[in-house]
């Protein structure tokens, strides 16, 4: 039979060693971790309200009506969730929801659960082993293991052959116990006998019923003061500031009859005045909370925007890259085509490869038309050769003519200026000797 012990060793075992370095940590790791879900479900039971884990079960109350009163019975039903993962059609119809009136339920919170309710662990160790323990539980129901896993003090999971899972609860749950008023340490209060009426007013730190009657009244209008409370010294002592009293839990009407004490009403203000601190400190923390949340998701909501753009600029050089390989693909085959065209054309213009075997009766024939091409061909390529030489020759003796001539037009010119000097002597000489 699996029981809490072998359950955690699977889990190890198929996880590995987790919160510590150590097997036997991880062990008072998962062990503490059902502790706290244990004392957290207890703690909602004794205010009359129960737990609900949306992916294990829901425990918590039924209420019935008979005679004026109002009992409560314990409530168990799995999770929609975890049944549709682990449990089989048997079981699914063995755990479908009773009917009647349920209580509030509250939701599992994990920050609540390690801070109140363990000792050392944190949130995410809370949910991560938590959800680990759930996990191996549904599996180990799927597989139809017989188990008997206790949660702490307020009951235990049994599964038997049958693969019936159910929770038992324990002994002083099964109680009907109707709604009566419950005293700062949770048990229910009795109405004390009234005062006599002889008796001192401030006998034993006691008040009159006068004053507790004033009291009262003024408690439920909302308009006392702590200075106001008629106590002395001693009355404080012990004072507890509400720890033992459960939370959420009012002072019924029936309690503010002559039987409350000065100390049981300065209980109540202290524990309300710290209840109201504790509540500011939360909404604190919560506006800080959503502070970051909506900070953060401004700031998931900016990168999902960079990223989307980055998408879709991505698709756009995709896209034009894409296009661009398409028509490097159509100017390809156009290229291809084109050359294919031409290589054709080629090999069109003349008959070769065609190889054709001459008749040995036409074979003087052909050899003489050989013959005369070749020598045609001969003649042409000596006339062309002369022409050639001719144009040459030609272009030689025209070049010679032109140097002729300009070696001639030079002469002429340099006999001219040769002149021109000398008579320019002439005309000076003369012109000297009719100076003198």
């Amino acid at each position: 039979m699996l029981t809490f012990e072998g359950l955690v060793q699977d889990i190890i075992q198929r996880r590995g060693k987790l919160g510590s370095k150590e097997g036997a940590d991880s062990a008072q790791d998962y062990q503490e971790v059902w502790s706290t879900f244990g004392s957290y479900v207890r703690s909602c039971l004794e205010q009359r309200r129960g737990l609900q884990l949306n992916s294990f079960c829901k425990i918590g109350w039924t209420i019935q009506k008979k005679l004026g009163k109002t009992a409560y019975r314990p409530y168990f039903h799995f999770s929609d969730s975890f049944i549709r993962s682990y449990l089989p059609e048997a079981a699914r119809k063995h755990a479908a929801s009773v009917a009647g009136d349920l209580c509030s339920f509250e939701d599992f919170n994990f920050s609540k659960a390690a801070l109140k309710f363990s000792k050392q662990l944190t949130k995410d160790q809370v949910f991560t082993m938590l959800r680990a323990l759930v996990q191996r539980i549904g599996d180990s129901i799927a597989d139809g293991r017989e188990m008997e896993i206790g949660l702490s003090d307020v009951g235990k999971f049994v599964c038997r052959s049958d693969r019936e899972p159910r929770f038992i609860f324990a002994q002083e749950f099964h109680k009907q116990e109707a709604l009566t008023p419950r005293d700062a340490s949770g048990s229910a209060l009795e109405k004390a006998p009234a005062a006599p009426e002889k008796a001192p007013e401030k006998a034993r730190g006691q008040p009159s019923q006068a004053t507790t009657k004033g009291l009262a009244v003024a408690k439920e209008a909302g308009t006392i003061r702590m200075d106001s409370v008629p106590a002395h010294a001693e009355d404080v002592k012990g004072f507890d500031g509400g720890v033992q009293r459960p939370m959420g839990e009012e002072l019924p009407k029936s309690a503010s009859a002559p039987g409350l004490t000065a100390l049981q009403f300065k209980r109540e203000l202290a524990f309300k005045e710290a209840m109201d601190r504790h509540i500011a400190a939360m909404e604190a923390h919560a506006a800080e909370a959503v502070a970051e949340k909506d900070a953060w998701d401004c700031h998931v909501n900016e990168c999902l925007l960079q990223e989307r753009d980055e998408i879709q600029a991505r698709k756009e050089r995709n896209h034009l890259n894409l296009h661009f390989l398409k028509h490097q693909m159509a100017m390809g085959e156009q290229k291809r085509k084109e050359q294919r065209k031409e290589d054709i054309e080629a090999a069109s213009a003349h008959d070769f490869p065609s190889f054709s075997e001459v008749h040995p009766d036409e074979m003087k024939d052909f050899i003489k038309g050989q013959q005369e091409k070749v020598r045609q061909a001969l003649d042409d390529q000596v006339r062309t050769n002369n022409t050639l030489r001719n144009l040459a020759k030609q272009k030689d003796l025209a070049l010679e003519l032109s140097q002729l001539q300009a070696n001639r037009e030079e002469l002429a010119m340099l006999r001219k200026a040769d002149r021109g000097d000398a008579e320019d002597a002439l005309n000076i000489c003369s012109k000297d000797s009719k100076d003198r």
